[in-house]
């Protein structure tokens, strides 16, 4: 299981406004949703607004500082920090409250290295990289609202990781299998998960830390709070295992083929060497399309013809059967006076998602090349990235749901490429 990056940024947002606007980069500038301080710059950082503030106590803290009202929370404003991601992973999402972003980057790339590509554009960046998508965020979180308070962590190695600290950088490492160590000293206020209401809930019924809950039986947090009680239990001892979705740029790739001659050339060899550099882009950034449009134009209404997968297609011969069989309709489906007057080609791939697990063909293939078939837990995790985080219950020892036996244990499902090709192919991922 790959590692998810929270990257959580400050200055970052008031950085864009400052370029949108063109205003004076060395006034105090603060953004704001409502009454609440989003985002701060440098200057007015060190006079001690924080994110989080209310205008008045922006105002008091620097009287010099401007405050810029947005109508959007989200890190839509964000751009300049997104693209630079996206030259280095498809996995980017943003974070739909404050400025942050979730995202899974290659191995061998450090914090350190990733924020020097985006220098001068954010004032303080608080990474977190953990196996679980929610310890992540809310580490970051926890990480910032110490920083606000002046205590910023030492650095060095911990029994749960290690804290690296830079000049414009706070990180942090959780060590696989010791999140719920990590974690424990956390205020319940952090399950981002959960709404208001619920959290309020919480501390009503004498909950106050990670830790309370990590010492609770499922089947007492299960009377308490009902459904919830699971997927709590699984955010406090970090047993999240949900995955970066590829958000940012919204995930397509556009094909456009011309035809010169096309009563001699309208076949689908020539759709080919744009399907090839499809494949390689796809496999290449372990991601796969589930949409597939072909539009036809030239010197009529252009005609379009649609597709749907239900698992991602990354391979090149099950991407060039799809293709082709599509193709081939739509011409056959033309009239000769139309199909004279076509001048150009269009694949449009859409819905473009990772592909979780190695992907293989039907009927007999050789399984010993194919490498070993997907286990339950990620095919359990495939169902989840479909239909949302909700669409299960993991089986938990007081789960009425799943059997507790068949959670994590043999590997005995395996899942297959959307079309029946039988050609022995090579690992997707």
């Amino acid at each position: 299981m790959s590692c998810v990056y929270y990257f959580k940024f400050i200055g970052a947002r008031a950085y864009q406004e400052k370029v949108n606007r063109k205003l004076d980069p060395n006034m105090p500038l603060a953004v704001c949703f409502q009454n609440s301080i989003l985002d701060c710059d440098e200057h007015s950082f060190k006079d001690g607004v924080r994110p989080g503030d209310t205008v008045r106590q922006a105002k008091l803290a620097s009287p010099l500082c401007r405050i810029i009202q947005v109508s959007d929370p989200t890190s839509n404003g964000l751009k300049h920090i997104l693209d630079a991601f996206a030259a280095l992973t498809p996995f980017i999402e943003p974070d739909k409250e404050g400025c942050g972003v979730f995202v899974e980057v290659p191995k061998d790339k450090l914090p350190a290295e990733i924020l020097a590509l985006m220098d001068g554009m954010f004032h303080i960046a608080i990474v977190t990289k953990a196996r679980s998508k929610f310890l992540a965020k809310a580490s970051s979180i926890w990480m910032a609202q110490k920083l606000f308070q002046s205590r910023k962590p030492a650095p060095g190695k911990k029994p749960w990781g290690h804290v690296e600290s830079g000049a414009n950088y706070i990180s942090i490492d959780i060590k696989p299998g010791k999140e719920a160590v990590y974690c424990a000293g956390m205020p319940i206020a952090l399950l981002w998960p959960l709404t208001p209401d619920m959290i309020s809930h919480l501390y009503t019924l004498g909950f106050s830390t990670f830790k309370d809950l990590q010492q609770t039986p499922a089947n007492r947090l299960a009377w308490q709070i009902g459904d919830w009680a699971y997927p709590v239990l699984d955010w406090v001892n970090g047993r999240d295992r949900s995955q970066v979705k590829p958000l940012y740029p919204k995930p397509s790739i556009e094909k456009t083929i011309t035809v010169e001659n096309p009563m001699d050339a309208l076949t689908p060899q020539i759709l080919e060497p744009a399907l090839r550099e499809v494949s390689e882009q796809l496999i290449q950034s372990g991601t796969g399309f589930k949409h597939l449009t072909i539009t036809l134009s030239g010197a009529f209404k252009p005609v379009v013809r649609e597709k749907k997968s239900v698992r991602p297609v990354c391979m090149f011969e099950p991407l060039k059967t799809i293709v082709s069989q599509l193709f081939e309709e739509m011409v056959s489906e033309l009239s000769h006076e139309v199909l004279c007057r076509v001048s150009s080609v269009l694949l449009t791939f859409e819905d473009i998602d990772r592909v979780p697990v190695t992907q293989m063909s039907l009927g007999e293939p050789n399984r010993g090349a194919l490498g070993v078939p997907a286990s339950l837990e990620l095919a359990l995790t495939g169902i989840e990235q479909k239909y949302g985080d909700s669409a299960l219950i993991w089986g938990h020892k007081h789960s009425k749901v799943f059997k507790p036996e068949i959670l994590r244990r043999e590997r005995m499902l395996a899942f297959w490429d959307p079309v029946r090709f039988t050609k022995t192919q090579v690992p997707a991922s």
